[in-house]
């Protein structure tokens, strides 16, 4: 068979590119340190890479959202830590107070101002914010959920979250912006068929400071058989209101100061205009303020908060705010001629402003507010009625009960009160209930301090798979360097060489002009 010199110049060339082009594909291997550069090149490679990078991506936004609940979880504790270090010096103050053998008009002034300070403190607190979020501010990116209420004198009186005071409500959930806020960190995000996520698959980053700090109030623990002359207002011109229930009636009782002949006048004159007249069915109270009856019955201030209908001008109106069923509603009645006639205005009012919520709260003639409703069981259960001045109209004359509210700074508040006042029983009843909340909120911090460890887990689960997801990237797109140079150098020689046997096949003019 002959062979022609055009056949061995087009094998030589197409050796000699073949040759040239695989020594270039291994130079560049090495230059870029990848396999390949294009999918075509290695198409079941290029697919197991594609999904090896995706899930490294979605690791990687798992691990920031890690990052970012560890930094919220930790300044979430730190802020606790202080909260709990202010509430043991919150209550060995008042301890000091109440066992205080000196002056007590200037002492108690003094120390009440200092635990008003504690609790301004623990609200900025609470106020920190983390990644221009409130740590303690629900969904809210609010920078102040928690704020102050004044009264004339320049004095912190109620403490509001998002607006709204913290004994309005016995559920953080009624608070405004209390959903939670998740972040997903790749356990398996669940969304149920109400389009709602489930929270074990997900990890909160929200807090409610309604219920890390508590919300509602509590009753005082017993039936109020004592009106306290020292919790009252001393001034001769000073007006005092409470409601007194005994002999089947409760009347609200109006008299100024606190000398308790005045007190025995105003709640005789009282129950005989309620037609209460025989002497043994009329509370008796004592220097030390204790109301006993005459028949052996039982006389108590009333806890209900009510409006003090009995002093209301006919015909005049009056607003106020109510917040009931998760909700404020703002209500404004005119007073009737008379009490029966006023309750009904009232009541009418109250069923135009909550038809819509869950509950409507009810008024009797003496004035008392409360809801009740039937509960899953089937049982006759009490909801909260909270009263508040409104910002605008006349405001009735209310009360909401001597009660003790749930909330630890609130109950801070309401302890430098009673220290003004003079009134050292309130203000000991609150050190139990300081020391009950600090208990409760080293749980808090301990829950804080499970859930960083969960995030710590996490993230070294993470730190693991992104190792082993990487080794398996390189294996897949990344060049075997040691392999590759050996290739390329072989690739390099026959190269070489082959430049080396053009002189014996190709004419000396074309070699030439190749060169």
């Amino acid at each position: 068979m002959r062979i022609t010199n055009s056949t061995l110049l087009r094998n030589y060339d197409r050796n000699l590119k073949r040759l040239s082009t695989q020594k270039y594909a291994s130079e560049n291997k090495i230059y870029t340190g990848r396999q390949y550069t294009r999918a075509s090149q290695s198409p079941l490679k290029a697919a197991k890479a594609l999904t090896i990078r995706k899930q490294l991506w979605h690791t990687e936004q798992y691990q920031e959202n890690l990052e970012v609940a560890d930094k919220f979880y930790t300044e979430a504790e730190t802020s606790l830590l202080q909260v709990s270090e202010q509430l043991a010096l919150i209550r060995e103050t008042i301890i000091y107070a109440c066992n205080s053998t000196k002056d007590k008009a200037t002492d108690l002034n003094i120390l009440a101002e200092q635990i008003e300070t504690k609790a301004k403190e623990m609200c900025s607190i609470f106020n920190t914010n983390s990644a221009e979020r409130a740590i303690f501010g629900g969904e809210s990116n609010s920078d102040e959920p928690f704020t102050l209420e004044y009264d004339e004198n320049g004095k912190a009186t109620t403490v509001l979250y998002h607006g709204v005071p913290v004994n309005a409500y016995d559920s953080c959930t009624d608070f405004p912006y209390s959903n939670e806020v998740y972040i997903d960190i790749g356990i398996g995000m669940v969304i149920n068929d109400n389009q709602e996520v489930d929270p074990q698959s997900v990890l909160k980053v929200s807090f409610n400071g309604a219920d890390v700090t508590g919300c509602g109030f509590e009753d005082s623990g017993k039936t109020l058989t004592t009106l306290r002359p020292e919790s009252l207002k001393s001034g001769e011109t000073d007006s005092n209101t409470v409601r007194i229930t005994a002999s089947g009636k409760t009347v609200t009782v109006t008299f100024n100061g606190n000398k308790t002949e005045d007190i025995q006048t105003a709640i005789t004159n009282v129950f005989n205009n309620a037609g209460v007249t025989d002497p043994n069915k009329i509370p008796t109270i004592n220097s030390k303020g204790e109301l006993t009856m005459g028949d052996g019955t039982e006389a108590y201030v009333s806890e209900i908060p009510s409006i003090n209908i009995d002093k209301l001008n006919n015909g005049q109106n009056y607003t106020v705010d109510i917040y009931a069923s998760g909700t404020k509603k703002t209500i404004t009645f005119t007073a009737g001629a008379d009490t029966a006639a006023t309750a009904a205005n009232i009541q009418a009012k109250l069923d135009e402003a909550f038809k819509y919520e869950k509950h409507t709260p009810t008024i009797d003639e003496s004035g008392n507010l409360k809801v009740e409703y039937l509960n899953s069981k089937g049982e006759t259960v009490s909801g909260q009625v909270y009263i508040v001045k409104s910002d605008t109209g006349t405001q009735p004359d209310f009360k909401n009960g001597d009660t003790y509210s749930n909330n630890y700074i609130q109950v801070t508040l309401d302890a430098a009160a009673a220290l003004r006042r003079g009134d050292i029983s309130y203000a000991n009843a609150c050190i139990d209930r300081i020391v009950t909340s600090s208990e409760n909120l080293l749980v808090e911090i301990a829950d804080l301090g499970n859930a960083e460890e969960y995030i710590e887990f996490n993230q070294n689960r993470y730190d693991t798979r992104t190792l082993n997801l990487q080794e398996r990237q390189k294996s897949l797109e990344a060049t075997d360097l040691e392999s590759e140079i050996t290739l390329m150098k072989t690739y390099e020689a026959l190269y070489n060489a082959c430049l080396q046997m053009s002189s014996s096949i190709v004419p000396n003019s074309i070699f030439n002009y190749i060169n």
